[in-house]
């Protein structure tokens, strides 16, 4: 009797470089993952990333991206040592697509469905405490981060017909 082999992929991110300790059930199915940042991922909205029989494929099964790209404001221009720090930092999260600093500002692209601007922001935060700390710059930030979340929520949330409720 021959061996069938199959690999197995980060329901998140697909990569096949999977850490069998990262392991979590959903609906009686166990899902390995490559890094803590897919498991948390997939935990906090499993939807995105498996479908269900009645509703179809997820948005992640479909190869959907959501690329945003958002502007984030220093409080001034960062030095060559803090500027390589930040972008080292930030293209070991999963989802990142381009970083481009210019001036004060960091342009950063990524996907939706692999990380979220709050993920990046925590990210900066641990490499570079307290450059973002005005009250106008939180509360913007805090009304982008709720936009995500709702946009998150409605993708997670499948139909019939294959698009957002």
């Amino acid at each position: 009797m021959s061996e069938i082999e199959f690999t197995i992929h980060c329901p998140v991110c697909s990569m096949t470089k999977i850490n069998r300790s990262l392991l979590f059930s959903f609906q009686g199915i166990d899902h390995y993952f490559c890094s803590s940042q897919c498991l948390d991922r997939f935990k906090d909205r499993p939807h995105l990333f498996v479908g269900d029989p009645q509703r179809g494929l997820s948005p992640k099964q479909k190869k959907q991206t959501v690329f945003k790209k958002r502007k984030i404001r220093f409080s001034k221009a960062l030095d060559a040592e803090l500027t390589a720090a930040i972008t080292e930092s930030l293209q070991a999260l999963m989802g990142i697509e381009a970083l481009v600093f210019e001036g004060q500002d960091l342009y950063v692209t990524y996907d939706l469905l692999q990380v979220s601007l709050e993920d990046i922001e925590n990210i900066i935060e641990q490499v570079a405490i307290s450059l973002r700390d005005g009250l106008v710059d939180k509360i913007k930030r805090g009304v982008i981060h709720y936009n995500e979340e709702c946009e998150l929520d409605n993708l997670a949330h499948l139909t019939r017909d294959g698009g957002c409720h």
